[in-house]
């Protein structure tokens, strides 16, 4: 049986870090990370958005498409792991 834990509760301002437009040279792809007061929430090019939940320290994931991010704040990156992938993306 998959283990669920609650969601990390977040303030507006620690979402601030993530904050930006995300892309990869081998990928046409780009996602936008924005904030609606404390959700952060993602949107593909020429897709809907859509609401992260924080699961671990910058960790996100939106379990209808089964996706997960993790932010690299550090590095301005962010990975994105969806149907077996795994994407590295920096943000612009």
């Amino acid at each position: 049986m998959p283990e669920f834990k609650p969601g990390l509760e977040l303030k507006s301002e620690d979402l601030d870090q993530y904050l930006g437009i995300y892309s990869s040279s081998t990928n046409p792809l780009k996602i936008t990370i924005f904030k609606d007061s404390t959700v952060l929430i993602a949107q593909a090019s020429g897709q809907p958005s859509f609401p992260l939940e924080a699961y671990e320290l910058h960790k996100f994931q939106f379990d209808h498409a089964m996706l997960k991010l993790e932010f690299i704040t550090e590095e301005n990156k962010m990975i994105l792991k969806q149907g077996g992938g795994e994407f590295e993306l920096i943000r612009e």
